[in-house]
């Protein structure tokens, strides 16, 4: 087994939302997004910030690690 690090972008809707506080990590076709890279997820983190229209809503990046098993 070897030891994996992995980058999850959450995304965070705040108190003032029409359904409140949350936050969930950001599922894009049916899979988790994350990203081996650090920067490669605050690039997606800050792409997806600058075209989000909803102010109630921030997304972020998370550090995961995690234990893969080597093949």
């Amino acid at each position: 087994m070897t030891n994996t690090s992995q980058y999850i972008i959450w995304a965070h809707r705040n108190p003032e939302s029409l359904f409140g506080a949350a936050t969930n990590p950001v599922i894009r076709n049916g899979a988790l997004l994350f990203f081996e890279d650090e920067r490669r997820a605050r690039d997606e983190c800050d792409q997806l910030n600058a075209r989000s229209r909803n102010p109630h809503v921030h997304y972020s990046v998370k550090h995961a690690e995690g234990r893969s098993s080597a093949r």
